[in-house]
């Protein structure tokens, strides 16, 4: 099975579908997502249209916006000092959880290094 069938929402590296009829299908079974289009009536059509080339065109250019909005919040988040990212870090994490994330992408601290106890991040990256 590959990944665009296991996942309809799954883009190319342009931010266009890689199966969009079954992205559009997707869309169209989700409840929520049905709800937020029928707020939204130019792109409602679009969506549960026939045009599949607008399809692709508005999903490319809701992939681009959310990527140039992420790479701004990730600049100012970059250029903050350290007592604003304190202030804006008001989530506390799990450590346990922390480094069980650490584990699983490769990189183990064994118990005299997991010097980490009061972890917070912004609302933004929380989830």
């Amino acid at each position: 099975m590959s990944s665009a069938e296991q996942d309809p929402f799954a883009l190319n590296e342009d931010g266009t579908a890689k199966d969009p009829a079954a992205f559009r299908a997707a869309l169209r079974a989700d409840p929520v997502k049905m709800e937020a289009l029928e707020k939204e009536p130019n792109v409602a059509a679009v969506v549960l249209g026939d045009d599949v080339a607008g399809f692709q065109e508005l999903i490319k250019s809701i992939y681009q916006a959310e990527k140039k909005r992420m790479e701004k919040v990730n600049r100012s988040m970059s250029e903050r000092t350290i007592d604003a990212q304190r202030v804006s870090a008001t989530i506390p994490r799990d450590t346990v959880q922390l480094y069980q994330q650490l584990r699983e992408s490769g990189l183990q601290y064994g118990p005299a290094f997991r010097l980490l106890r009061n972890v917070h991040v912004p609302a933004l990256m929380d989830g």
